[in-house]
């Protein structure tokens, strides 16, 4: 299951990454889009399964890694001035190094591999949403990483490896923590359940909504309802 859902992420970032590095870009309106479901499936796989699940096991821990996540994540992009789709949604000249934003979404990537990990050890719906929660938005980390080293003037053979590098990541970190997972206690489940549902809180938020209001697609205040409805119908399939 990690290996599969890992290979997964690994080609949506992939397949970002080298439409951009093609074409030269995306059809903003299509991209709006996707991130308009993308984000309305990880506020509602969040606030659905992920923080009601820790809660059930120790709410103290659920929260303190809920508002770990969301701090860790607030310093990383504080101190590198990267968000994962903004810079794709709009022109942006604060970038002059596409090294600074590999790094920055990187340690993203890292990010989502843990999820990836700790969607594999609850399993069932839970785990399956959780891992769709990553695997949809990791289009568009592959699409702001690729506009980001075009921008900064990365010659294409080495946008592409840096990309590659980058579409890594996450498999690194599911296969990396999946080990260390077994046979964790409820607490310190809780405790990654927090830190799970505070990054897919803090991407939806902070990164992904506020662009979204900017670009003034209308299609998109439907479609992000979309991904509650996505959620809420596996959760009811899989209780069939």
């Amino acid at each position: 299951m990690v290996i599969t859902f890992s290979l997964l992420a690994f080609i949506f970032t992939l397949a970002g990454s080298l439409l951009v590095i093609k074409y030269g870009g995306l059809n903003r309106k299509f991209l709006a889009w996707s991130l308009a479901f993308s984000s309305g499936v990880l506020v509602s796989v969040a606030f659905m399964d992920i923080l009601p699940a820790g809660a059930a096991l120790d709410p103290g821990r659920l929260y303190a890694g809920c508002l770990t996540a969301l701090l860790i994540l607030f310093l990383v992009e504080s101190f590198t001035v990267v968000h994962s789709c903004n810079e794709v949604m709009e022109d942006c000249y604060v970038h002059s190094l596409g090294t600074v934003a590999f790094i920055s979404l990187s340690l993203h990537a890292l990010t989502d591999g843990v999820n990836i990990a700790v969607g594999a050890q609850t399993g069932g719906i839970l785990g399956m949403n959780i891992t769709l929660g990553v695997i949809l938005h990791k289009f568009s980390g592959g699409v702001a990483l690729a506009s980001l080293l075009l921008r900064s003037g990365r010659p294409l053979r080495s946008a592409f490896w840096m990309c590659f590098a980058f579409a890594l990541m996450t498999p690194a970190g599911a296969l990396v923590t999946t080990p260390l997972l077994s046979g964790i206690s409820d607490p310190g489940m809780a405790l990654l359940l927090g830190l799970s549902g505070g990054s897919f809180i803090y991407i939806a938020m902070a990164d992904i909504l506020p662009e979204l209001h900017k670009n003034h697609d209308k299609l998109s205040r439907f479609i992000y309802p979309l991904g509650y409805a996505t959620v809420y119908l596996i959760k009811k399939l899989g209780t069939l």
